[in-house]
């Protein structure tokens, strides 16, 4: 286990799990918060530190794998992965859930068959989706209608590109900015609300409703 976050519910188990993969802040409070929300709804949540310890070489390796979808970054997601499908108290089943930079490495691993499921809360969308959907798993994704990192043509596009693979998937638009489903403290909030980024609680708990029902639809089922 390296330096990420695990939360594990109470109970017995098995239970099946999710990898949630930070935004670009890093590992903050916002990470161990989503953590525990899942783990209070019966899944063993765990981050993996995709910065692998703050180091500025780490750092531009990790936004280069969200350009190319592969890399070091890619590594440690798979990790992640087979820490928690492992576990005694796994089913074996187990999602991903990313929110902004980890949404497209959600939407990346998801399209290539290394989840059962996917949460892909405002990620990047690849210019190449075809190249990228190539096993997709069944998708759960929120957006904002005013968002200035994600254009909706490009949300319309990966939503079309998933009906054409017949993938399962509950895309929602929201009418909120990029960020909206996170909860930052200081010193990350001053910095995203001069980038017109900010939490929404109504929206946040609308997603938060959807992402759980679409986990415990496609999670709780046969390994």
């Amino acid at each position: 286990m390296d330096k990420g976050h695990l939360s594990v519910p109470s109970g017995k188990g098995p239970f099946p799990g999710v990898v949630v993969l930070h935004d670009a802040f890093g590992m903050t409070g916002d990470v161990a918060r989503q953590c525990a929300h899942l783990a209070e709804n019966g899944y063993l949540a765990y981050a993996p530190a995709l910065y692998a310890g703050g180091n500025p070489r780490c750092v531009k390796q990790v936004f280069q794998g969200a350009l190319k979808g592969t890399g070091p970054v890619f590594d440690r997601i798979v990790a992640a992965r087979d820490v928690l499908a492992h576990r005694s108290d796994c089913t074996g089943r187990v999602a991903v859930a990313g929110f902004c930079l980890g949404g497209q490495f959600a939407l990346i691993a998801g399209g290539q068959g290394l989840f059962d499921a996917a949460a892909v809360n405002y990620g990047l969308i690849p210019k190449d989706l075809p190249a990228v959907l190539t096993a997709p798993c069944p998708v759960v994704g929120s957006f904002g209608s005013k968002d200035k990192i994600v254009p909706i043509s490009d949300v319309t596009r990966y939503k079309q590109s998933l009906e054409s693979t017949s993938t399962p998937h509950d895309i929602k638009i929201y009418d909120a900015p990029h960020g909206f489903l996170q909860s930052h403290g200081q010193p990350y909030k001053s910095l995203i609300r001069v980038t017109g980024m900010h939490h929404v609680p109504t929206a946040a708990t609308d997603a938060w409703t959807r992402i759980l029902t679409f986990l415990e639809t496609h999670l709780n089922q046969p390994s």
